[in-house]
């Protein structure tokens, strides 16, 4: 995927006019954190959280006019904010958790009324040793359904390298 299909598929959706906080959960060497940067106003700050500290090396401390907190830890088991974040972001990161009801009945909690958890995975129904736990969009429905979301809206889909399709979807 190009940077620029990685920022058409989160296009299009809400994002806030006023700076705010975000949480990149599961960043990786970044991708996503660059593509979200370039939707949030100057100000905004994005917490990068990713269990490799030489991946979390390759970003930017800050993308137009955005500060990147980068962090290395287990998102899993790292204790999250309680409060102050508008929007969470996982990119192929919740296809790593076993038990992902619970997880985001957890993100429920800590994203603010009417802030936004933007999920991108696999769409693919089959496990393998880099995605355990697959979420494709019709189990991200059930999942979010059984953890209490609101609302869910597929936003976009791009073509993956690895041969299935990649989605965006955010959850409210």
């Amino acid at each position: 995927m190009t940077y620029e299909q990685g920022i058409k598929l989160i296009q299009g959706a809400w994002y806030p006019e006023q700076p705010t906080a975000w949480m990149d959960l599961g960043c990786g060497n970044g991708f996503f954190t660059k593509a979200l940067a370039t939707r949030l106003p100057p100000g905004s700050i994005i917490h990068a959280w990713d269990v490799n500290a030489l991946s979390l090396d390759t970003i930017p401390e800050k993308i137009d006019g955005v500060d990147i907190k980068k962090q290395a830890c287990d998102f899993i088991n790292t204790p999250l904010p309680e409060e102050g974040i508008e929007g969470i972001l996982m990119a192929n990161s919740l296809h790593y958790i076993p038990d992902q009801v619970t997880f985001l009945k957890k993100l429920r909690t800590v994203i603010r009324p009417g802030g936004v958890l933007l999920i991108i995975e696999y769409d693919r129904i089959q496990a393998n040793s880099w995605v355990p736990y697959p979420v494709p969009f019709s189990k991200l429905e059930s999942l979010a359904n059984q953890a209490e979301w609101i609302s869910i809206q597929k936003n976009g889909t791009a073509p993956s390298r690895y041969g299935a399709e990649i989605y965006a979807a955010f959850l409210q």
